[in-house]
């Protein structure tokens, strides 16, 4: 029997990823930025530090990304925190987005979902996607803030429409159990093959449970196969099988073209 389904994904999810942004210019700045891009962590930090001491927005930023993952340093969250506060005082989205996540997280600071909040909806109304999408986590959950599917919705649809796939994967499976939402399978699969083209595991697997169903669209067990042989080959629990039972379904020249597809997708669908 074919298993269904994978379940939102309600971790609030961030990267750690630096502002990598060339000013075209010679100088400092961008000798940090050269030293960081070769892997000189430490060399990167020593050029960085008093520019960002000097109140050089984007480098705070980048600089409580490094104290806060380690990188060319020891990890020191409070480091880490006293340059995401400085990022976030002038108004720099990404770090108020990061300090929402230490504050959901309790990450170098005591666990406060109300003030996550807070940090998140000031983030997210700047056009922040990952703030964006974690709102809507915050919201679909009631941490921090009242319980509101609708505005759940609207958050991650926002996140989703830039490319967030945690966001569009929980777009989909709101779309496609009705969670506090009426029941759209037509979005759910629009939403899904969005996440399941970027590479999302889950997204891939319940794609291909959608097409072997004919739930949003019309049946296809090829097309189902192949999405759940990309699932399977990130070792996502369940897909295995799943893509067995498919599998054991199809037609001789249908399992020639699955296996065809199947090995399309993998190359071309991942994270």
């Amino acid at each position: 029997m074919i298993r269904k389904t994978y379940p939102p994904l309600f971790i609030v999810l961030f990267f750690g990823q630096l502002l990598l942004i060339s000013h075209g210019t010679a100088g400092p700045r961008e000798d940090g930025l050269q030293a960081y891009r070769q892997g000189h962590y430490q060399e990167a930090i020593r050029i960085w530090q008093p520019l960002a001491q000097a109140g050089d927005v984007e480098l705070q930023y980048n600089l409580g990304v490094m104290y806060s993952e380690g990188r060319g340093v020891d990890q020191d969250p409070d480091r880490a925190l006293q340059w995401f506060q400085s990022a976030a005082q002038a108004g720099d989205s990404d770090a108020l987005a990061r300090l929402g996540r230490m504050y959901a997280l309790g990450q170098g600071v005591d666990k406060d979902p109300t003030q996550a909040a807070k940090l998140l909806q000031n983030a997210a109304r700047k056009g922040n996607a990952s703030a964006e999408y974690n709102l809507g986590v915050l919201y679909a959950n009631g941490l921090g803030i009242k319980q509101d599917a609708e505005l759940a919705m609207r958050w991650y649809y926002r996140a989703a429409e830039q490319g967030h796939v945690g966001a569009q994967y929980n777009l989909a499976h709101m779309h496609e159990y009705g969670t506090g939402i009426p029941k759209d399978l037509r979005e759910a699969f629009r939403w899904y093959e969005k996440a399941a083209r970027a590479g999302a595991a889950d997204a891939q697997a319940n794609l291909g449970l959608m097409y072997f169903n004919g739930h949003g669209t019309e049946k296809d067990p090829v097309l189902a196969y192949a999405w759940l042989s990309a699932a399977a080959e990130q070792k996502l629990n369940g897909a295995e099988n799943n893509k067995a039972y498919v599998f054991a379904r199809l037609g001789r020249d249908e399992k020639r073209q699955a296996e065809q597809l199947a090995a399309e997708f993998i190359k071309k669908h991942r994270p």
